[in-house]
């Protein structure tokens, strides 16, 4: 009985670190997912595609911050090419998470992570440009 104890109980430790790289992925995909579809979501209200690259970028970082898991910091890039109203606006996040500290049971030392969103840019809300009046020409949104 103990020589069995011996030979099966690393396998069953291996395949716990391996569930636990597992979960770990898992949990990083939907963190980055998340943190895309925020950044995508935070674009899509901004009054100009300049504007809308910039709330994407400190969305999807305000939604990564505090965790090490993603080496370097993610890398965010905003579409912005159908931006108008009605169109959409697309974010995607890509992130290496570090598995080093489970590379010893066959996992590799890093994993590359990627995240992307699509949101639509609402149809009726004014997009004018940053610090402009709701109307464009300075009376407030009052048109004739």
């Amino acid at each position: 009985m103990s020589l069995e104890m011996v030979l099966v109980t690393p396998l069953f430790v291996a395949f716990l670190l391996f569930l636990a790289g597992a979960g770990r992925m898992v949990d990083a995909q939907s963190q980055v997912d998340g943190a895309a579809r925020d950044g995508a979501r935070a674009a899509s209200i901004a009054r100009s595609a300049p504007s809308a690259q910039d709330l994407a970028e400190e969305a999807a970082t305000a939604g990564l911050r505090g965790h090490d898991w993603c080496s370097g910091g993610p890398s965010v890039s905003t579409d912005v090419k159908d931006w108008r109203p009605g169109g959409r606006v697309e974010v995607t996040i890509i992130c290496d998470v570090d598995l080093g500290d489970l590379s010893f049971i066959g996992l590799p030392g890093s994993k590359r992570l990627q995240g992307r969103a699509l949101a639509p840019v609402d149809t009726y809300t004014f997009r004018g440009g940053d610090g402009e009046g709701e109307g464009g020409d300075g009376d407030g949104g009052v048109d004739p």
